[in-house]
């Protein structure tokens, strides 16, 4: 009996073993290294004089700001581009600010906010072509979050060099499902572009709407990490809400953070609620206090990416899946948020390549990146009505509207650099200008 037991034990062991053997994986990819070039936070502070120099051609861009007649943009974590944008048909470079472990900006009342990795630094705008550094609130970022990256010895990375070193991974490798890891003192990834959007993202500020203000805030697009609204100053790392007062605007004081849980993206103000965008949700905050958000509601959806705007209480939100945002497929959702405890789904567009938006005077623009800048018309309730145009010689990324003029100022992806638009009450195009990237 105890013989029959055996062999029918080896029978099945032998049955599963088969199974297994079945479905082992086959998939493989390939990745190549690079060294980090660092930084301590002693050398980077004691560069207080955060030089001005002539313009200089703009590379790697990863955002934009508008003030006035100042458009900003940042070669990221390295310093600021900064044009004269009063004519937008011939936008002229007047400097570039060296400013290392700079990525998000914000400015109010011709104060320019930048995060300088984790400290948060104040210039006088008094005049453009040679901000003046008035104030540094130091530690406030997180050393291992999208503003700062920062190796476990403590240096700073200001860049990465490819070593020439490639090799294959399968599925069965620990690593595998990474976008990128860290192996024998370097970093791992399809490419140099993966490796530096793993370790830093994007963290561009946003604007001020709805309530009353005597501020004069500028204007960021959708994909904002930073924000300023009734005189604060509001900045979100993957996880965390950060919250500055600005009652003393050259020296910002840190008053709280909030735990938001991971994934968090972007952030957007409408009248005295802050609106923040997850992988997960779309988190509500009341700001009525502004220095003591209160958490009022979240708006889950599926695992996407989730840039968030607000106009005449609904939100405008695009979802993208992908590698880095987790699921398939893309769509706009409009969501009721007049009552803001309770926000309720509208509508649910199908779309392709959703990325950053804007909503302005009826319409919505939208950023479709390879599909280029589509133009929709909004029904008197505000949903989804026909597409009026689209551009689609631009890989667009993100807008800013301005509608004062009926202007857009679009980031594109890769070459394609900034694209200014003029557009009509019908909602169609005419190109103006492009500040194209060095190559």
């Amino acid at each position: 009996m105890n013989r029959l037991f055996t062999l029918a034990l080896l029978a099945l062991l032998a049955i599963t073993l088969s199974g297994c053997i079945e479905e082992t994986c086959n998939e493989r990819r390939s990745v190549s290294s690079f060294e980090p070039v660092t930084t301590t936070s002693g050398e980077w502070r004691n560069n207080s004089t955060f030089g001005c120099f002539a313009p200089q051609p703009v590379c790697n861009t990863s955002g934009f700001y508008v003030y006035g007649d100042y458009l900003f943009m940042v070669e990221q974590n390295e310093g600021l581009h900064i044009y004269d944008n009063s004519d937008s048909d011939n936008p002229r470079p007047i400097t570039f600010m060296d400013a290392p472990g700079g990525q998000g900006i914000a400015v109010r009342n011709d104060i320019l906010y930048i995060n300088q990795y984790t400290d948060l630094v104040a210039f006088s705008l008094d005049n453009p072509e040679k901000p003046e550094l008035v104030g540094r609130t130091e530690d406030v970022f997180e050393p291992y979050s999208v503003f700062a990256q920062v190796l476990p010895d403590g240096d700073f990375v200001i860049d990465w060099i490819p070593t020439g070193e490639r090799r294959t991974i399968d599925c069965d490798n620990f690593n595998f499902s990474q976008n990128v890891f860290w192996e024998d003192d370097v970093a791992w990834g399809a490419n140099v572009e993966a490796v530096r959007a793993d370790f830093s993202n994007s963290a561009f500020a946003n604007t001020s709407t709805g309530s009353p203000s005597p501020d004069v805030v500028g204007q960021g697009g959708s994909l904002a990490r930073f924000t300023i609204s009734n005189g604060t100053l509001y900045a979100v790392d993957d996880s965390r809400l950060k919250v500055f007062d600005l009652s003393d605007a050259e020296n910002p004081v840190y008053a709280d953070q909030v735990n938001l849980g991971w994934g968090i993206e972007t952030i957007f103000p409408y009248e005295d609620k802050l609106f923040i965008g997850s992988t997960t949700g779309m988190h509500i905050y009341d700001a009525s206090n502004p220095t003591a958000p209160e958490h009022l509601s979240t708006f889950e959806h599926v695992l996407s990416c989730d840039p968030v705007v607000v106009a005449n209480d609904l939100a405008y939100v695009t979802l993208w899946g992908g590698r880095d945002c987790g699921s398939v497929g893309d769509q706009l959702e409009i969501i009721d948020v007049s009552d803001a405890r309770n926000p309720r789904s509208l509508q649910i567009t199908p779309m392709s390549s959703s990325h950053g938006l804007g909503v302005a005077e009826g319409k919505l623009f939208l950023c479709a990146q390879w599909e280029g800048l589509k133009v929709f018309d909004l029904t008197d309730e505000g949903l989804l009505g026909e597409q009026l145009s689209v551009i689609d010689n631009i890989n667009a990324r993100d807008v800013i509207v301005l509608p004062a003029n009926n202007e857009l100022i679009v980031l594109g992806y890769a070459s394609d650099g900034v694209q200014q638009y003029d557009y009509t009450d019908q909602g169609q195009l005419t190109p103006t200008s492009r500040i194209n990237l060095c190559d």
